[in-house]
């Protein structure tokens, strides 16, 4: 019986459990990544979205006015 490479039949394949584990690690920090960037831009949004709002004022529509931010001056 020979030995080459020192290789026997008691070692363990680690390259067989390191790709895949690699795969999803990198599948999951991109999807993280993606989740954050979407929170960010939700947050951009609004942000934009209520300083629009506050500078235009009250909003009328039907004869029913709406002031969505009021001021306490």
């Amino acid at each position: 019986m020979a030995n080459i490479n020192g290789t026997s039949d008691t070692d363990f394949p680690w390259r067989r459990f390191l790709y895949p584990f690699a795969i999803a690690g990198a599948f999951v920090v991109g999807v993280w990544g993606l989740v954050t960037a979407l929170a960010w831009l939700l947050g951009i949004a609004a942000h934009t979205a209520t300083v629009i709002a506050h500078a235009a004022g009250p909003i009328g529509v039907g004869g029913i006015t709406l002031k969505l931010f009021r001021s306490e001056r």
